[in-house]
């Protein structure tokens, strides 16, 4: 009897719990349902920036390669304009070289005398057909048909320092000229008692670039014989062997080596 009245308040403790409970599992499963509402909301929501992310990426590569294309573009561009540039630059300067090697060639049979008194009316080609006449010992009439052209060069510096112009004479042929010039290493030309110095006729271009190579004029001293050459440089012979410099570039790397040694 005890264990059936057990069971019965067991049970009906069991069927109160349960209705007390009910509201309760409801309410539960309501917060449940609205969490996985919720999460599966948020992963949509995550989903769809996923998805807009992944397409704002591709969006992103492809504006990476269209720039990286026209920067490469842009660099093929440039080095194309760097070689065209150079190559017109080497072009320039083959031309600037070609009209100054011309320009040397045009003045070969040149030679310039400093020294000489001017005088008002004077005849300067008979005056320098005479002396030249009186130095080579040779006939005038020979030596007139050596001779194209005669004139004084007009410098304002000569001007200005009250000086006598210098007188150019443009031979036919170098061989007067070399005559001329060796012999004015053995014998002074004199005229009017006054000695006058002998230059060859040189291009004020090629002039100026002979100042660049003034370092080494010097490292070589007095007792280093040296030639000029054409249209820039110089060559010597230095420690026993012969070297020609014809760039400003070789003059550094020489004075480099042999300054140190």
């Amino acid at each position: 009897m005890i264990a059936e009245r057990v069971k019965t308040e067991l049970r009906k403790t069991q069927e109160r719990q349960a209705r007390e409970m009910a509201p309760k599992q409801e309410e539960i499963q309501k917060i449940l349902k609205d969490i996985q509402k919720s999460i599966k909301d948020l992963r949509d929501e995550l989903r769809g920036k996923i998805d807009e992310l992944k397409e704002k990426q591709h969006d992103l590569k492809n504006e990476v390669k269209e720039a990286m294309a026209k920067i490469q573009s842009l660099t093929e561009d440039t080095d194309k304009r760097k070689e065209k540039d150079k190559a017109q630059d080497q072009k320039i300067k083959n031309l600037e070289m070609a009209s100054l090697m011309a320009e040397c060639k045009n003045k070969e049979k040149d030679l310039r005398f400093r020294g000489i008194t001017e005088h008002t009316d004077e005849d300067i080609f008979e005056v320098m057909t005479t002396e030249l006449t009186n130095y080579l010992a040779r006939e005038v009439t020979e030596l007139v048909r050596e001779i194209d052209m005669v004139y004084r060069v007009n410098s304002p510096i000569a001007t200005k320092r009250n000086l006598p112009r210098d007188v150019v004479v443009q031979f036919t042929t170098t061989r007067i000229r070399d005559k001329i010039l060796t012999k004015s290493y053995r014998e002074d030309l004199e005229i009017d008692n006054n000695k006058i110095k002998i230059l060859k006729e040189i291009p004020k271009k090629v002039l100026r670039k002979r100042k660049d190579y003034k370092e080494i004029i010097d490292f070589l001293g007095k007792d280093t014989r040296y030639r000029w050459e054409y249209p820039e440089g110089l060559s010597f012979t230095y420690d026993g062997k012969r070297v020609k410099i014809l760039t400003v570039r070789q003059m550094e790397e020489f004075l480099e080596e042999n300054k140190s040694s």
